[in-house]
C-alpha cells in the first residue's frame, strides 16, 4: 500500500479506523518526543512527514513548543493537517525530506518521527534536517529482531513491514545509533527505548487477536533487554549535527 503516498493517504485518510489509530499512535510518540527534549526549549518546531498531523496536535495541547510547521510528501495530508488545524496555514509545506526551503537554523527543533525508515536515502533528510534545525528527533521502529530474523533468513520472507508500511530501512538498536552517528554526522544527546505495551505491528497497523495477547503477555513476564530483542520496539533519539555549538 505504501508506496506512492499521495495515493495511499488520500485512500487511508477515508479511513475512520486508520485515523483513530494514528490519534491514539501520536499520544505515545508526543510523550516520546518530549521525554527526550528535556533539557532543551524547543520555541519552534517543524515536523518532517507530518501524516495527519496528530503528532503535532498532541505537542500543541502539552504546550511543548510556541510555533510549529509541518511539512509532508503528500498534499493530501498537509491538506488533511491544515483542514484539522487551521492556525497551521502559514507554516506548512509540500516537499521531499531531503529538501525543504527553509532557512539555515529556521527552528529550534526538527521531528523525524517514523519517517526514514520509508527513505531510500535517510541520511539526506537527517542532514536537512539538521540543517534548518539546532536539535533533531528520530523515531524509528528496531525491526531487527529475532522474530524477523526467523522470518527473513528461516522461511526467506519479506519484513511485514515493506507491504504493509512501505519500509526499506531496518534497524537493530546498535545499527540505527551507528547510522545518525557515522552516516548521518550527528551527536546523540538521549535516547529512550519505547517497549510499546499496546503498540501496533512492525508495519505500523494496530495488533489485535491472538498477536497481541502474545506480544502483551512477553511485554509483562520479560526482561525489557530480552523483549527488545525478540520483538519489535521503538528508538528515539535527540541528536544535533556533530561539531556544533552546545
Amino acid at each position: 500500500m505504501w508506496q506512492d503516498y499521495e495515493a495511499s493517504y488520500g485512500r487511508a485518510l477515508q479511513d475512520q479506523e486508520f485515523l483513530a489509530w494514528r490519534e491514539s499512535g501520536a499520544r505515545q510518540k508526543a510523550q516520546n518526543i518530549a521525554r527526550v527534549c528535556r533539557g532543551i526549549e524547543a520555541a519552534s518546531l517543524i515536523e518532517i512527514g507530518c501524516g495527519t498531523g496528530a503528532v503535532l496536535r498532541r505537542l500543541q495541547a502539552m504546550r511543548f513548543a510556541r510555533e510549529y510547521c509541518c511539512a509532508d510528501v503528500s498534499l493530501s495530508a498537509v491538506r488533511y493537517t491544515l483542514d484539522s488545524w487551521p492556525a497551521l496555514a502559514r507554516r506548512a509545506v509540500v516537499g521531499q525530506a531531503d529538501a525543504l526551503p527553509f532557512p539555515d537554523g529556521a527552528f529550534s527543533l526538527a521531528v523525524l518521527s517514523h519517517v526514514i525508515e520509508h527513505l531510500d536515502d535517510p541520511g539526506s533528510a537527517v542532514r536537512e534536517a539538521a540543517r534548518i534545525a539546532r536539535f533533531v528527533v528520530v523515531e524509528v521502529p528496531l525491526e531487527k529482531v529475532f522474530g524477523n530474523f526467523v522470518r527473513t533468513r528461516a522461511h526467506s520472507r519479506p519484513y511485514p513491514s515493506l507491504a504493509e508500511a512501505g519500509h526499506v530501512q531496518y534497524w537493530s538498536a546498535r545499527s540505527i545509533a551507528r547510522f545518525l552517528r557515522v552516516d548521518a554526522g550527528m551527536e546523540i544527546l538521549d535516547r529512550h527505548s519505547d517497549l510499546l505495551p499496546e503498540g501496533p505491528g512492525a508495519g505500523g497497523e494496530p495488533v489485535r487477536g491472538r498477536k497481541a495477547l502474545v506480544k502483551r503477555a512477553l511485554r509483562s513476564t520479560l526482561p525489557a533487554a530480552i523483549y527488545s530483542r525478540l520483538l519489535t520496539t521503538h528508538a528515539v533519539f535527540l541528536c544535533r549535527r556533530s561539531g556544533s555549538r552546545p
